[in-house]
């Protein structure tokens, strides 16, 4: 496993330049100062550079929103109604177009055009037309760009998100593992409270035995049956009705004594003899025939119904008070018949001989401590590919320190951990707690990188990492925005020729104020800010030659431009950058 990590962070970037998705065209409408702005982009290393407040990072701000980040309304140009920022990538990569074809986006010319409209009232996101949702655009951006920005900072010297920036060198690796661990972690969250319920379900029983026992006694005293209230109903309706039901039975009687079913008899006979002569009668003739069956078993029943009718005031007297009983119970359990019958069979199975919690309690915790050693295994698997992970980390990182000369030692170290820890080590990201120390000072001895780094060490800690994790993902388009904060002389030149070794395997966009970066970019882009008939506005220009190098000569300057400097500018513009 280690080799083959090794092998995934140190073989990138080796090849000849063909990225596999590259931004081509930026265009921006009514982005605060950004009225109408359209960038045309390359292979390869482009600069963007401008004064303070020019709209570079409302650039940076664009692409972050192609790229899912959450969009406020409160960046719509004043008295605009909309703004739209539309990006073009061109995409030879065979997973993004996979993705693209699961979502039925079309994609027959390797593009993909990503959109944003932002109104006062809602966001729309459309890639080649399709609509789209903020997590789907999230899944499409992660394989087209990665923005480097400010905030990054905080994130690196936060050990809370250290595991997450150790994994994300070998995603495809540590997510499947993570997976199966999130998913044997619920299981056997979800066992532990099966096994904590039963346990608090027998001491809720054993705390209340007297009460339940009472319980049960008068409900097996009632003995409910399933149905009893409406049939207690039905016969009570009988008895206090009886006087009007027997008159009632007294005529169906009378009716039935005569010749009615006698002349039915009669007529299915002679329909019999009708239907050897016409067969169209044999039909009716049946129909009649199973009549006179279906009415004689009716007026059996009735029959014997009133044979049987007879009327019992101790039967009536019972029976109400019978049904007065079941309506004070229900009151008093607050719950129906079918319930209170259910709950005595529960109080029965509760407190029988037969109970079957002991049982359930022993098997709920055999699962568990199973499910819990297997969470724990496959946490500890996810454990040792970190560590070997870590331990090419900290070779690559300490290579690109001292490429950036920031002469460091680095370490990733692991709190260590063991089955008898308790639960509280099983985390959502495995039984890992990760720091990052750092040594920037020989004899200073390694700390926390989160307590010790300095503003411009913390540029070229945060372009080390930023290297290993491109070269890892093999990322196709590199975001940066002023990357370089806070460096000067050598340490500058060192991050400029860093910043360009990415850009030979990937594409590569940087807002810099430092013209070491500027004057070792392939293509450079001018933001400054205009103003016309009152309202401020961005111009965006991609310079030649000779304007790159005077913006070089400026950045140098920092005001006015001498021919020293542009001389100085031209020499380390046209010096070799390989």
């Amino acid at each position: 496993m280690k080799q083959k990590l090794t092998r995934t962070l140190l073989s990138a970037g080796k090849e000849n330049y063909n990225v596999a998705v590259m931004l081509t065209r930026l265009v921006i409408n009514n982005l605060a100062i950004l009225e109408n702005v359209d960038v045309t982009f390359h292979d390869g290393f482009t600069v963007l550079t401008g004064g303070t407040g020019a709209g570079k990072s409302l650039v940076i701000d664009s692409l972050s929103l192609l790229l899912g980040s959450r969009a406020s309304s409160e960046l719509i140009r004043a008295g605009e109604e909309k703004a739209v920022i539309r990006g073009t990538f061109h995409v030879t990569s065979s997973r993004l177009s996979a993705l693209l074809l699961r979502w039925e986006i079309p994609f027959t010319d390797e593009n993909i055009v990503i959109e944003r409209v932002l109104t006062h009232t809602k966001n729309t996101i459309k890639a080649n037309g399709v609509p789209l949702t903020l997590t789907q655009l999230s899944q499409i951006a992660k394989l087209l760009a990665d923005i480097h920005n400010q905030f990054d900072f905080a994130k690196i010297l936060n050990p809370e998100n250290y595991l997450d920036i150790l994994d994300g060198f070998s995603y495809e690796t540590t997510s499947h593992y993570k997976d199966e661990y999130a998913g044997l972690l619920e299981a056997y969250k979800g066992k532990r409270a099966e096994y904590e319920g039963l346990l608090a379900q027998k001491a809720k029983i054993e705390a209340s035995r007297d009460f339940y026992e009472f319980q049960l006694k008068e409900l097996d005293q009632f003995d409910l049956q399933e149905n009893e209230e409406a049939e207690i109903s039905a016969e009570i309706a009988l008895l206090q009705n009886y006087d009007h039901i027997y008159n009632l039975f007294q005529s169906a009687d009378s009716i039935i004594r005569e010749d009615f079913l006698d002349r039915l008899y009669e007529l299915n006979k002679v329909l019999v003899k009708l239907s050897t002569y016409q067969p169209k009668y044999q039909e009716v003739q049946e129909k009649v025939d199973e009549r006179y069956y279906e009415l004689d078993d009716l007026f059996n029943t009735l029959k014997k119904d009133f044979k049987n009718l007879d009327y019992d005031p101790e039967r009536l007297n019972y029976l109400q008070q019978r049904s007065s009983d079941i309506g004070s119970l229900k009151r008093k359990y607050r719950k129906s018949v079918p319930e209170l019958i259910a709950y005595r069979q529960e109080l029965q199975s509760l407190l029988g001989k037969d109970s079957s919690i002991d049982g359930r309690i022993e098997e709920a915790s055999a699962a568990m401590k199973e499910l819990r050693h297997h969470c724990y295994v496959k946490a500890t698997e996810l454990t040792a590919i970190r560590k070997n992970l870590a331990k090419t980390i900290e070779k690559e990182i300490k290579r690109s320190l001292d490429d950036l000369l920031l002469s460091a030692d680095f370490k990733v170290v692991f709190e260590d951990v063991s089955e008898e820890n308790g639960d509280s080590m099983f985390g959502p990201l495995g039984i890992d707690a990760v720091d990052f120390l750092i040594e920037t000072n020989v004899g200073e001895g390694l700390k926390s990188l989160s307590k010790v780094v300095s503003g411009g060490e913390a540029s070229r800690i945060m372009l080390a990492f930023k290297v290993i994790f491109v070269k890892a993902n093999k990322v196709e388009t590199v975001i940066f925005d002023e990357i370089d904060t806070g460096l000067s002389g050598e340490a500058a030149s060192a991050v400029a020729k860093k910043i360009r070794e990415v850009s030979l395997s990937s594409q590569v966009i940087a807002i810099t104020h430092m013209p070491q970066v500027a004057a070792l970019s392939d293509h450079h882009i001018l933001i400054r800010k205009e103003v016309h008939a009152g309202r401020t506005s961005t111009k965006v220009q991609e310079l030649s030659l000779e304007e790159k190098i005077r913006e070089v000569a400026y950045l140098i300057s920092g005001g006015k431009v001498t021919e020293k400097q542009l001389e100085y500018a031209r020499e380390i513009v046209l010096s070799p950058k390989d």
